[in-house]
């Protein structure tokens, strides 16, 4: 199915295919209230696609935020769930640089990568914290069984 767009504001109201514009396409959530079902949507206007993107980085970046802390304000936390924590990490980096780099302006995504980079370091802190609370319990567990008679 092809789509077309009218320009009005053009004096002889030319018409112009959709195909042939660059934006950024998406698929909508079907919400409460939603009469129209829409498959697709492209956004041409460069501020609104810096919105619209800003809004899903922040809301991934929400949730990177929680699951970090929980993994760095528990004492318990083995390294297993910080891997998680920088593979998730990584993740939105990739999406950031692959899916939204044409997108965004260059300081959006300096900051955007600046938070990554935050999140990464405190996991990696939390990380050899870890290793060193595991290498101290060895140590102990060794001194306690060392020299048995």
């Amino acid at each position: 199915m092809a789509g077309y767009l009218i320009n009005k504001s053009h004096c002889d109201e030319s018409v112009v295919s959709i195909k042939e514009l660059d934006g950024y396409t998406f698929k909508p959530r079907d919400g409460k209230g939603n009469y129209i079902k829409v498959n697709e949507v492209k956004i041409v206007d460069k501020v609104m696609i810096e919105k619209i993107l800003s809004m899903k980085f922040d809301r991934s970046f929400k949730q990177l935020v929680a699951l970090a802390l929980r993994v760095i304000n528990d004492e318990d936390a083995d390294e297993t769930a910080a891997e998680i924590v920088l593979d998730e990490v990584e993740l939105v980096r990739q999406i950031l640089l692959e899916r939204y780099h044409k997108f965004i302006s260059q300081e959006k995504e300096k900051l955007f990568l600046k938070k990554l980079r935050i999140i990464e370091n405190e996991i990696r802190v939390k990380q050899i914290k870890i290793k060193q609370k595991a290498i101290y319990l060895e140590q102990q567990e060794e001194k306690s069984h060392g020299r048995g008679r």
